[in-house]
């Protein structure tokens, strides 16, 4: 091995233990902030929320309904380390779940287990930078929604999954996670597609007063 490449490699090993360590120092902050927040005078919530919280609506494209599940920020990195990576499926776990719950319970309505559904997740990012999105935690996300109860399993036989990289027209990193069933698949890409053509702001997910549909 040469003098740059163990030069290079050292360098990558600092690194990532200082990203990891990054990450796992926002969730906790996040949740000192959460439950900070619950103390203020104008607080609302009674319980403190996994901060940032994920967003989540349901709606129908024709016959079919699709879940809408939106991260703020981008995805972390997929890291070999096992403490790493539980810290962040129990992060997402808990987000998602919780936005779940807090739908149903003002809707009144349950939400169906999909016997075979396609997850489309839609990478939002601020700028032109190359990424690789396969580096991304993508497990998280799909853990979370499988222990939500919103499909049976994540094996081939029950789920699909596709994934697409979009320029944020507000110039912000998030990510929009969308499921459905399987037949309404190419329905529901197209349709996406076709809002951010029109300078839909999926961004808009994360301002109360626009949620836009």
């Amino acid at each position: 091995m040469s003098f740059w490449e163990q030069r290079t490699r050292k360098r990558t090993e600092e690194l990532e233990e200082m990203y990891k360590q990054a990450v796992e120092l926002s969730f906790k902050l996040g949740t000192a902030l959460s439950e900070w927040r619950t103390m203020l005078p104008e607080s609302t919530s009674p319980d403190p929320k996994a901060y940032p919280p994920c967003i989540y609506r349901a709606y129908m494209l024709g016959d079919n309904p699709v879940y809408q599940f939106s991260y703020q920020g981008m995805l972390p990195l997929y890291l070999r380390d096992k403490h790493y990576g539980n810290q962040i499926k129990d992060y997402y776990t808990q987000a998602t779940i919780q936005a779940i719950m807090e739908t149903v319970a003002a809707s009144q309505t349950e939400t169906p287990v999909l016997s075979s559904a396609f997850i489309y997740i839609c990478h939002f990012f601020e700028d032109l930078l190359i990424r690789d999105l396969d580096n991304r935690n993508r497990s998280a996300i799909i853990n979370a929604i499988r222990y939500a109860g919103l499909i049976k399993d994540d094996s081939w036989k029950e789920i699909e999954i596709m994934e697409s990289g979009f320029l944020d027209v507000k110039r912000k990193n998030h990510v929009q996670v969308f499921v459905t069933p399987s037949q309404n698949a190419m329905k529901m890409i197209e349709n996406i597609r076709e809002k951010y053509r029109a300078g839909h702001d999926f961004s808009g997910m994360f301002e109360p007063d626009k949620h836009p549909l």
